[in-house]
């Protein structure tokens, strides 16, 4: 009959102890309970493990042998257990991570693809929000992490992680008329309406301060869309509306859409890996940010 992990953990109680009933307290059972595991120990040996008298219980010379191998066999399980936890902390989960519109070949998508390949266990929640939102979800421990741009004069409160830079560009449809002028300016632009974010977008703010300079009216917006999707890259490709993209986000729209070399409005973004300030890192938070890492900053 195999050994019962259960039994040889009161066997080392008693062990310890001395006495069944202190072991039993130890080990949150009856002492009735320490007594038959004992005698199951005793009957599946074969020899008495103990020597009960008035003033508790010794080891026998059987005893001692058997209890330096129980020793052993009770260390290699809990060794075996901090192992398994550990593999489970990586392999298995919850990430909570937050990004403003990837994407769909992005650094942050190919990460998090990449994690699904190697833990099939991870579950990610993903949120789409802007830069601000993020930032507060994060600080208020709804989200783990979040990947978010960083216009020149933008501030957040978490802290940051530096991936990478993201060009931002005026973009229009293929034949639009603006890309016939060889040197396009503010005034070039003058006359077609835009598809920007809200008034509080870094982004939108970084143009009309450019106009602003310049001394000219802000630019006229007809639509505004919070992220420049597909919806919105679909609006500008059918009409004559200029926008505001990131240039990643052209790859897929290579000869329908194209940069206007407008070099007044042209300006980067950083790209930032934001985190709780002092949080805790857990094994996952640490294999996506390595992985996003690899994935923005490739080895030459």
């Amino acid at each position: 009959m195999p050994f019962s992990l259960p039994d040889i953990d009161y066997f080392l109680a008693v062990v310890r102890h001395g006495h069944l009933g202190r072991a039993a307290q130890e080990c949150g059972v009856t002492q009735p309970a320490i007594t038959k595991a004992l005698r199951r120990l005793e009957d599946t040996v074969g020899v008495l493990l103990f020597e009960r008298g008035a003033h508790g219980a010794r080891l026998t010379g059987e005893g001692r042998l058997f209890h330096e191998q129980a020793r052993r066999v009770s260390m290699q399980h809990d060794e075996l257990t901090r192992v398994s936890e550990e593999l489970r902390a990586h392999h298995s989960g919850l990430l909570r991570l937050g990004v403003t519109n990837p994407t769909g070949d992005s650094d942050t998508v190919r990460a998090m693809a990449e994690m699904l390949r190697r833990r099939p266990g991870v579950r990610i929640r993903l949120i789409i929000g802007k830069s601000d939102a993020l930032n507060a979800a994060i600080l208020a421990g709804d989200l783990d992490l979040a990947v978010v741009p960083c216009p020149a004069g933008i501030t957040y409160t978490c802290d940051q992680i530096d991936l990478d830079q993201d060009s931002m560009l005026v973009v229009a449809r293929t034949g639009h008329p603006v890309l016939q002028h060889p040197q396009p300016g503010l005034d070039t632009l003058a006359d077609y309406g835009w598809l920007m974010p809200s008034r509080d977008s870094g982004a939108r703010r970084t143009i009309c301060a450019r106009y602003e300079r310049a001394g000219m009216p802000e630019p006229r917006v007809m639509v505004e869309a919070e992220y420049m999707s597909e919806a919105a890259l679909g609006l500008v490709a059918a009409t004559d509306l200029l926008a505001l993209c990131p240039a990643i986000s052209l790859r897929a729209w290579a000869g329908r859409i194209e940069a206007v070399p407008v070099e007044q409005l042209a300006f980067t973004r950083r790209l930032l890996l934001l985190s709780r300030p002092g949080g805790h890192w857990s094994a996952l938070m640490e294999a996506f940010r390595d992985l996003l890492l690899r994935y923005s900053r490739p080895a030459a």
